[in-house]
């Protein structure tokens, strides 16, 4: 977990995309389990940044998109996934 506060887990995974399903699938699923945290916030790169990135990085549409076809668990933790994106994109 990057950092947590008055319970709620917050990751940043700008990396692969099982990195982004291993944190919310069953790193938060630990943490709750342990007591530490009742909530998550996971913070991802949306398609058009990730494609400046190295290759593999996984992305926003992606990643919300796998989830909701998933569905929903009785293990899940009520997680809000932001996609972030670069303000300075196509700028010179």
């Amino acid at each position: 977990m990057d950092f947590i506060k008055d319970a709620l887990g917050v990751e940043v995974q700008f990396g692969k995309y099982s990195f982004m399903v291993y944190n919310v699938a069953a790193k938060m699923t630990i943490f709750r389990n342990l007591g530490h945290i009742d909530a998550g916030v996971e913070i991802v790169p949306v398609k058009r940044f990730a494609a400046e990135m190295s290759s593999g990085v996984s992305y926003f549409e992606q990643f919300v998109w796998d989830l909701e076809q998933r569905g929903i668990a009785d293990i899940d933790v009520p997680v809000l996934i932001l996609g972030v994106d670069h303000e300075q994109w196509g700028k010179a």
